[in-house]
């Protein structure tokens, strides 16, 4: 195929998986921040921090009010991260494979563009921006729910999942990262395990960890399984296997699956689970998927330039 195909599925994949992880990290912290007995700011500069985002957001803002925080992350077209920059993205990318791609998942990614960029406005209220919100959840999970049912398996599809996983592998960890960090910041409480069933909500984790965990819900249980579990497709380990598994498609693969090998070696010996959370940001920051994908293939990279960050469009 062609590499301007692999690079525009690999970043389509990328941008809705990313306006739908976003998505999730502002509802779950709108839940968190209603418990929060002391400066609810500090969760959201956590967030922003763990976005790499914190130089465009005070070019904008003056301070992590939840109002600032959210224009930022949902509506604001000078964050290239935000979840319009991410749809616009995709739509774009999008533009360029749609004859290669099932018509009714082009149709969906039209519709929650047109739907996010109308109703999500300024004035909004608060229940009706959360419902707006909660609509790219539901959404992404519609479009990738199409492209399992109606895509042909071949390189095309696996360029669509290394896209993906790459992008959950890396907004997991920053959503743990952005807990640990509000919860570094002088002035917060350990709020114990309020903290960790919004993360799980966060992932839609909460009712799959409870299957393999019947005791009280804890930091070390909760960051073993989305760090280690193979089963939940929300973990870090999953998204490595099912990257591993994409690699095994594709030719000139050995550098791209001795780096994949690795990260889940140093995933698995770790004992991240009993870390402290300065010693988490440490872990995240020393295994962040960035640095992973320098270690992919040459070639590959060349091919889909997938050390690219997202640009404005």
């Amino acid at each position: 195929m062609l590499s301007r195909d692999a690079e525009h599925l690999y970043w389509l994949a990328r941008y809705i998986e990313r306006a739908e992880n976003t998505a999730r990290m502002i509802n779950v912290n709108v839940e968190m921040m209603l418990d929060f007995p002391v400066d609810d700011t500090l969760g959201w500069e956590s967030i922003i921090e763990s976005m790499d985002s914190k130089k465009d957001f005070l070019k904008i803002y003056s301070n992590y009010e939840e109002s600032n925080v959210i224009n930022f992350l949902s509506i604001e077209k000078n964050n290239p991260n935000s979840i319009i920059s991410c749809l616009k993205g995709a739509t774009y990318n999008s533009e360029f494979i749609k004859d290669d791609l099932p018509r009714s998942s082009i149709e969906e990614l039209n519709n929650i563009q047109l739907f996010f960029q109308k109703e999500m406005t300024l004035n909004a209220s608060k229940r009706k921006r959360a419902k707006n919100i909660y609509e790219v959840i539901s959404s992404s999970q519609r479009f990738f729910g199409i492209i399992s049912d109606n895509f042909s398996r071949g390189y095309a599809f696996e360029f669509l999942r290394l896209g993906r996983f790459i992008e959950r592998a890396d907004m997991i960890s920053r959503i743990i990262d952005s807990i640990s960090s509000a919860k570094k910041k002088e002035g917060t409480v350990d709020l114990s395990t309020l903290e960790w069933v919004n993360l799980l909500k966060t992932l839609s984790a909460h009712q799959a960890f409870r299957k393999v965990s019947r005791g009280d819900i804890e930091k070390e249980s909760v960051i073993n399984f989305l760090f280690k579990d193979d089963n939940f497709p929300r973990s870090i380990h999953r998204c490595l296997t099912i990257l591993k598994k994409s690699f095994l498609s594709l030719p000139k693969n050995n550098l791209a699956l001795a780096s994949t090998e690795k990260f889940l070696k140093s995933i698995d010996s770790s004992r991240v689970g009993r870390y402290g959370d300065k010693k988490i940001h440490e872990f995240i920051e020393k295994n962040r998927i960035t640095k992973y994908i320098k270690g992919l293939e040459p070639e590959l990279q060349n091919e889909i330039k997938i050390n690219q960050r997202p640009k404005s469009l």
